[in-house]
């Protein structure tokens, strides 16, 4: 009897201790891609378990708990948690960031090679690809607002303050995809929604000029796209948002009753066949806009594919092909009618056909000796439908041999030739023909402990249709020196240029409230001397400190001038821009909390009238903190601009004042916020994301009359096959 009481006492214990369960789950990586050979314990006991090619996992018998996760795979951040199994457990994501350790991270922009970032003697910034998605930027450009060093002037990049903005035409920095530039033959400027993003591994930015390399366009700096590695696995990858736009601030702004949405779906897939591998992927994304005849309505198709002849050879092909309508709105009819065009543009738009392939081929020698040669075309063709019609075809062909060798473990060289030629076709550019041809030389001397210089020079011979042929020699040094095992520090002095596109010489056009666009044949190349000194320190792998000073002194400086009888591109005879940057990242709580900052401080100056130059701002901030608790993951990015000092100010005073009110602005603070989620779809990879942007609504303009984007949230949904 004694014995039957205790076993009825003991008999829920004995149930509940009986009862056990599965840990099961997908090891993912923070790029999407599944994570084989992934170690999941739980410390203290003997439960384990690896992750399989495809990142399964389980572990077994499994008594109700609450226990201490622990995943760790070389490469990559240790990830631990607690969980509690007291039924049925539904599987789980585990997603694992790659450890960033500092000093290892590899660059191939700054001299065409790959490198470790701390030995460059240039101020270089890596940008991973989840920053896109965590924070559903739509196009690549709304991503660069985001990043220390670089104003966004609509959408025209600049670098410390390299560029005001130029209506559109021309680009002092260099955008490339895999080292090829995207730049178009007749406007010189960027088409960012051609950019897959998809397909980035990271982005690459010289926060410099690197014209000893790039040539012309690179005056101001370099933003370089590295696409992904051919994959050996199949992997689909689909993702899709939805968002909408909040009401105005203020109800006089009101232009429409109906909600302003916009969306986008996208379809990746990845495999390789033998030696072949190949991406696919098609995009579209549509904007009905905050604003009256902004909309936007964009496909976009792209293929990439490698193929090895051998381990010593690759060939590479990419192809980008981008239709767009959208509508044109240049700038608001008065600040009370702020989201709304003057009457006479309400209803123009522009229609384009973009089409972008570069093919590399690569050729290995021996382990010290490779080269690259890199083919790209570029057709683009718009039709713009306003005041008069604006038509314009332009194709750009581009080709470059690169060789790379390492000599004696203590020199390294590279040198390159290449050739481009663009041919234009419009009713306001004139039908010029432009050719161009630059040789480079670097080298790279690593016999020196500790210390590393650096030297090349680059001649370009330019030819735009009728005008003179224009050169240019631009030699640069630099040097790196590592006094202590975490301290570098940096140095570098060089020359840059910059050729003026067909559509800064030759546009011929009316615009609306009686402005033109006055062509000058008289517009000559400008150049630049630009100097900077930086130091980096590193308290542990995910936490440093970096400052740099820099100056660059401008000569013939291209910049739109408005005068009394229209916009005409000019030569500044001489412009200067020094200042100071100063950023860290820091690990606050290690595999949790992380922050990152930067600022920048500008002295913009026209030397010739001695004022300011036009929009750049004198400060500027960017910072970002990320709190990452697996499943979930949250972050907070906040920028800020000091007010412009100048602007177009003709454009907004009497006489002409065509944009009523439009030297109004004001200094910038935005706040995104962002809220994701990974889990698993059965045995699927699985993220929500949650993005408002402009939280607090603040209200401000990038460049005259544009009111930027209001409050705006949106959800953003992937899975991973």
């Amino acid at each position: 009897m004694r014995y039957r009481i205790l076993a009825i006492f003991f008999l829920p214990a004995i149930w509940l201790y009986a009862q056990t369960a599965s840990f099961t789950g997908r090891v993912i990586t923070d790029k999407n891609e599944l994570l084989e050979g992934a170690s999941i314990t739980i410390p203290g006991t003997e439960f384990h378990a690896a992750s399989d090619a495809g990142g399964k996992f389980e572990i077994k018998n499994l008594p109700f708990g609450q226990y201490s996760i622990e995943v760790i795979r070389v490469g990559y951040a240790r990830k631990t948690f607690s969980t509690s199994f007291n039924s049925g457990a539904s599987p789980s994501l585990i997603v694992l960031n790659e450890e960033t350790i500092q000093t290892e991270q590899i660059v191939v922009s700054a001299s065409k090679y790959e490198q470790k970032i701390n030995d460059l003697p240039v101020s270089t910034s890596i940008i991973q690809p989840d920053f896109i998605n965590k924070n559903n930027f739509q196009t690549f450009d709304q991503m660069l607002r985001d990043v220390p060093g670089i104003q966004m002037n609509l959408e025209q990049p600049s670098i410390r303050g390299s560029s005001g903005y130029s209506k559109g035409s021309g680009a002092r920095v260099l955008l490339a995809v895999n080292g090829i530039p995207l730049y178009t033959g007749d406007t010189g400027e960027i088409i960012w929604e051609l950019i897959p993003t998809m397909d980035i591994e990271r982005i690459e930015i010289i926060k410099g000029p690197a014209s000893s390399l790039y040539g012309s366009s690179a005056i101001g700096g370099v933003i370089n796209i590295i696409t992904k590695a051919p994959v050996k696995k199949p992997v689909t990858h689909f993702r899709s948002y939805l968002g909408a736009y909040d009401k105005p601030a203020y109800d006089i702004w009101k232009w429409n009753s109906s909600p302003r949405t916009f969306y986008g779906i996208e379809l990746t897939h990845s495999n390789s066949i033998n030696n072949l591998g190949y991406t696919f992927s098609f995009k579209r994304f549509d904007d009905m806009s905050y604003r009256q005849n902004d909309y936007s309505k964009r496909y976009l198709g792209y293929i990439d594919l490698n193929y090895d002849f051998s381990p010593m050879s690759r060939l590479s092909l990419f192809a980008d092909f981008l239709n767009m309508d959208r509508g044109n709105f240049i700038y608001w009819k008065d600040s009370r009618d702020a989201l709304v065009p003057p009457d006479d543009q309400n209803g123009n738009t522009v229609k384009s056909n973009r089409l972008f392939t570069g093919l590399i081929y690569r050729q290995r020698f021996s382990e010290n000796v490779f080269a690259e040669l890199k083919s790209s075309y570029y057709y683009t063709k718009f039709d713009g439908y306003g005041l008069e019609l604006t038509e314009s075809i332009g194709q750009l062909v581009r080709n470059e041999l690169m060789v790379n060798a390492t000599l004696s473990h203590d020199w390294v060289i590279t040198s390159g030739t290449e050739f481009s030629y663009s041919k234009v076709m419009s009713n306001i550019f004139s039908n010029p023909d432009f050719y161009g041809f630059g040789v480079y030389f670097q080298g790279e001397f690593k016999g020196i402990e500790n210390l590393t210089p650096t030297f090349g020079i680059r001649y370009d011979l330019m030819k735009l249709d009728s005008l003179g042929a224009k050169n240019a020699v631009t030699p640069k040094i630099g040097l790196n020196y590592r006094p202590a095992k975490d301290l570098f520090l940096r140095a570098s002095f060089g020359a840059g240029f910059r050729a003026p596109t067909p559509a800064e010489v030759f546009t011929t056009t009316s615009l609306s409230g009686g402005l033109s666009i006055k062509g000058n044949p008289d517009l000559t190349a400008e150049t630049s001397v630009s100097g900077e000194v930086g130091a980096k320190y590193l308290f542990s792998n995910k936490t440093s400190l970096d400052l740099a000073l820099f100056i660059n002194s401008y000569h013939n400086y291209i910049e739109a001038n408005l005068t009394n009888e229209g916009i005409q591109f000019i030569n500044v005879p001489k412009a200067q821009v020094e200042g100071a940057e100063f950023g860290f990242d820091i690990e606050i709580i290690p595999g949790l909390l992380t922050s990152n900052a930067g600022y920048t401080y500008l002295n913009a100056r026209d030397l010739t009238d001695n004022k300011t130059l036009k929009y750049r701002p004198r400060h500027s901030f960017t910072g970002q903190i990320l709190f990452t608790p697996s499943p979930f993951e949250a972050a907070v990015n906040f920028r800020y601009s000091s007010r412009v000092d100048e602007i177009d100010d003709l454009i907004t005073q009497p006489p002409l004042a065509i944009v009523v009110d439009g030297y109004l602005r004001v200094p910038v603070y935005v706040t995104d916020v962002s809220l994701g989620w990974n889990f698993l779809i059965g045995s699927t990879p699985s993220k929500i994301y949650l993005s408002i942007k402009n939280i607090f609504n603040y209200n401000y303009v990038e460049f005259i009359g544009n009111i930027a984007p209001i409050r705006n949230g949106s959800v953003s949904w992937e899975l991973f096959f």
